[in-house]
């Protein structure tokens, strides 16, 4: 987070204003980031294992109404909504 932080301070104000960073206090099942609103990067929390051990899965979105990204998606939305921004 502290990487993040410093480098957010380092760029130029439009760049900036796009890098949003946000912390909650719950439990962690997930490494999620969504792209462009169109492509999920998703980690599972493993305890026993590091996380480049860890499998990772790239989700795009095909808008169809089934599939993994509209979940994700909405887990993502969750916990943005509860979150706090840094």
């Amino acid at each position: 987070m502290t990487l993040l932080t410093r480098l957010r301070d380092r760029l130029d104000t439009a760049s900036a204003q796009r890098l949003e960073l946000h912390v909650y206090d719950e439990t962690i099942r997930f490494n999620l980031l969504i792209v462009d609103r169109a492509l999920c990067v998703v980690q599972p929390y493993l305890p026993q294992s590091r996380g480049v051990d860890s499998p990772t899965f790239v989700i795009k979105d095909n808008t169809a109404a089934e599939g993994l990204f509209p979940v994700f998606d909405q887990v993502f939305r969750d916990m943005w909504e509860r979150s706090k921004p840094v």
